[in-house]
């Protein structure tokens, strides 16, 4: 599957090498401890490797794959434990670039009670954070690469890491917010639900 273009960076901060950015983020991963905690069906470290290697195979951006190998640094919504204060993003965007750690940062800042319901409806998106309790719009580009994040992230868990079972929820999901997400998440977290011996999706 093609990679999809990364979006334009920022000069001062353009990340050329890739496989360099990738080294340097799972370093930094594995110093803070992310192989020592656990996660569903694994370890934290194994299912950021997992999201990272689930969006490549569905031909996303090197910004996003890093990004995807990076989400949970902060803690998320559905899990506390992190790797980095918020006050050391710094380190993150040494090693991945600004693009990468600001995208991490809106994933893991989300308010997802706030924002999921949202996306059952057409228009923009109030994005409530959860950190700092404001709300802002971000750009259609920035919510295809938060959508296609949160397939990654939960399908990685759901089905890849767990036995394939699908639970209803998912599926919900998928459904509210596929309409966001960009082709290559659509379509390749769609095959993964066909795959799955517990879903009918036609």
């Amino acid at each position: 599957m093609p990679r999809r273009a990364s979006p334009q960076a920022d000069p001062a901060s353009e990340v050329t090498d890739w496989e360099g950015a990738r080294t340097r983020v799972v370093g930094l991963l594995v110093d803070r401890g992310a192989a020592s905690i656990t996660h569903p069906h694994g370890t934290l470290l194994e299912h950021l490797l997992g999201t990272e290697q689930l969006l490549r195979h569905w031909g996303s951006s090197e910004v996003l794959c890093l990004a995807g190998l990076a989400h949970a640094v902060y803690g998320t919504d559905g899990f506390a434990p992190h790797l980095l204060e918020l006050e050391e993003r710094h380190l993150l965007t040494a090693a991945a670039g600004s693009e990468a750690e600001a995208l991490v940062y809106l994933y893991a800042s989300c308010d997802r009670g706030a924002v999921y319901p949202q996306f059952e409806r057409r228009g923009p998106i109030e994005f409530r954070d959860r950190f700092t309790g404001n709300a802002s719009r971000p750009s259609e580009d920035e919510l295809r690469d938060f959508v296609d994040l949160t397939l990654a992230n939960e399908f990685e868990i759901t089905i890849l890491g767990g036995n394939g079972d699908l639970p209803p929820w998912l599926l919900q999901l998928f459904e509210h917010i596929k309409a966001r997400a960009s082709d290559f998440g659509r379509q390749g977290a769609g095959a993964l639900l066909a795959a799955s011996p517990t879903v009918r999706l036609w």
